[in-house]
């Protein structure tokens, strides 16, 4: 292999490393001492970022997703289909990014619109 090119350690593993990342950040609870491709064993080869058209797909199905919850009163049984459709296009972990995203925002609006009311317990303590 050249310099720039990948690196797989013989479990298939993609090291990073080769690529000029910066070894001690991905290493984290392994240590400084910990061979790379055991610290990095937990990157299988299918975790590569996502391409631009692939990115672009993830984030249409989303909006799809998110349009439909939002004509459908967050009614997520109206919405199965693109939810499946949301689901397949983009990465997992992406995904739990998204769902906690649009909790958050549709928190912030009625927070701001003062629509926002505190539990009980909330308002006790």
């Amino acid at each position: 292999t050249g310099p720039g090119d990948p690196l797989l350690s013989p479990s298939g593993v993609f090291l990073l490393c080769k690529m000029g990342w910066h070894c001690s950040r991905l290493l984290g609870d392994f240590g400084p001492h910990t061979p790379v491709s055991t610290a990095l064993s937990f990157i299988p080869l299918g975790m590569a970022a996502p391409s631009m058209k692939e990115r672009q797909v993830c984030w249409g199905a989303r909006d799809e997703y998110w349009k439909c919850l939002d004509e459908n009163t967050d009614d997520a049984s109206q919405c199965k289909k693109l939810r499946s459709s949301f689901e397949s296009s983009c990465p997992q972990q992406w995904i739990k990014y998204f769902d906690k995203r649009r909790d958050y925002l549709k928190f912030k609006e009625k927070f701001e619109a003062g629509e926002f009311q505190p539990s009980k317990t909330t308002a006790k303590s």
